[in-house]
């Protein structure tokens, strides 16, 4: 009678997830395997029907390509500096919020607010505020500046770094924010009783306790910087020219521009490669924290 219970069960909960399963075939498999077909083909908009077999010349091609270089390089550089500027960001707001205060759950409210609007709309909002003629923000600035093209080659990478930060160091925040609720406070009264200040107990007791969860979040936010592309897009599209031209932007350029699309699946693949390992890594890690 059990085992017969058993295999219902078992039934049961394959039903249950198989539309999901068919979902995942349908719309995430074989897109996928597709792609990784045309990454061997010359693929392009008027042999697309018929695209003519070239085996890894893409993979070829693409590393010898110094935009695909640069794309990688400029993406790597801004996923290091983003995701530094908001770890530090979003632990020192957290540590802020750690503490009761008048107005703490309206202010809470309001931090979080800009984790809730989607990249692209926010690189609109910033392309906006910061337009070289009519941008309010461009006009402010523009007396520590000495000029409101804060979209031009000299500071479009610190503009895209602001937007970022607005958009995603409340995600950072609410991490470390929940890891040091869960911090015991007698811990940090003992280490008070011994003489610890506010900067030791921090380093001695805090972080050690949280490490896990911020190293999980860095991981985590290196990635998703690295892959970086609505925000880009609706903020410079990549320009001035290509000099913030990301991974993901330049992908967008060979298929949507070019009409290459073996060139732009190699790429996609190629990333991808690139990304597994620590991925992998990532997964395991949390895995590991939830035991």
């Amino acid at each position: 009678m059990r085992r017969t219970n058993m295999k219902y069960r078992k039934r049961i909960g394959f039903l249950l997830i198989l539309p999901l399963l068919l979902w995942l075939v349908c719309f995430a498999l074989v897109p996928m395997l597709y792609g990784l077909r045309l990454s061997f083909f010359n693929a392009r908009i008027n042999n697309l029907n018929d695209p003519a077999f070239i085996g890894f010349q893409n993979y070829i091609r693409l590393f010898q390509d110094s935009d695909f270089i640069k794309s990688l390089l400029w993406s790597l550089r801004f996923a290091v500096v983003s995701t530094v500027i908001q770890m530090i960001l979003g632990m020192i707001i957290a540590q802020l919020f750690n503490r009761n205060f008048p107005g703490k759950g309206v202010a809470l409210t309001l931090y979080l607010l800009p984790m809730v609007i989607s990249p692209f709309l926010m690189g609109t909002m910033f392309r906006l505020l910061f337009n070289e003629f009519v941008g309010p923000l461009a006009y402010l600035m523009s007396g520590i500046t000495g000029t409101t093209a804060l979209l031009g080659m000299q500071f479009v990478n610190t503009t895209l770094l602001s937007a970022d930060a607005t958009n995603r160091t409340p995600f950072v925040f609410i991490n470390v924010y929940s890891a040091l609720q869960g911090v015991s406070q007698e811990l940090i009264e003992a280490a008070k009783v011994d003489g610890a200040n506010a900067f030791q107990r921090t380093v001695h007791v805090t972080l050690p306790l949280i490490s896990s969860i911020l190293w999980v979040t860095f991981l985590e936010k290196l990635l998703a910087s690295f892959l970086i592309f609505e925000l880009v897009f609706a903020l410079t599209a990549g320009g001035p020219g290509s000099m913030t031209q990301s991974a993901s932007i330049y992908i967008y350029r060979r298929a949507f521009q070019r009409s290459d699309y073996g060139m732009a699946n190699a790429a996609s693949f190629t990333l991808a490669l690139m990304l597994l390992i620590p991925s992998f890594y990532l997964v395991r890690k949390m895995l590991r924290n939830r035991k």
